[in-house]
C-alpha cells in the first residue's frame, strides 16, 4: 500500500519540475531576445542564475528601476520595457555578461505569467 501511496507524489513532482524548467526557459528566451533587440552593442552573455520569485520589491522602487532601464549604458536610450506589474509576487533571473574582460550582471523582474520584462537591475 504505501508504494502505491508514492506513485501519485514522484508523477507530481516530476510534473512540477517540468513546469519549472519551462518557465526557467522562456525567461531566459524573454531576456536574450530583449538584450539582442536593445543592447548598444552585442552583449556576451555567460550565464544565467535559476528563475525564482520575490515578493519585497515595492511599486515606487519598480517604477525607479523602469526609469533607470531608460539611461543603462547597455541598452539603447528610450527603451521601454514590455510589462505592466500585475502581482505582488516577480519572477526575477540575473544575466551575467562580460563586458571588457569584466563580467557584470543585470537582474530581470517579471510577472509569474512572463508576459514581458517588469523591471531591470
Amino acid at each position: 500500500m504505501r508504494r502505491n501511496a508514492r506513485v501519485p507524489y514522484t508523477l507530481i513532482m516530476t510534473l512540477l519540475l517540468l513546469a519549472s524548467c519551462g518557465k526557467q526557459y522562456e525567461a531566459k528566451t524573454l531576456v536574450k531576445e530583449f538584450v539582442k533587440a536593445n543592447a548598444t552593442k552585442e552583449i556576451n552573455i555567460e550565464s544565467f542564475t535559476d528563475l525564482d520569485s520575490t515578493r519585497v520589491i515595492s511599486d515606487s522602487v519598480i517604477m525607479a528601476l523602469r526609469e533607470n532601464v531608460k539611461t543603462d549604458s547597455i541598452f539603447k536610450k528610450g527603451t521601454q520595457l514590455t510589462a505592466e506589474r500585475k502581482s505582488q509576487t516577480l519572477l526575477y533571473i540575473r544575466m551575467r555578461y562580460l563586458e571588457d574582460s569584466l563580467e557584470l550582471s543585470r537582474t530581470f523582474y517579471f510577472n509569474p505569467d512572463l508576459d514581458g520584462i517588469v523591471a531591470i537591475k
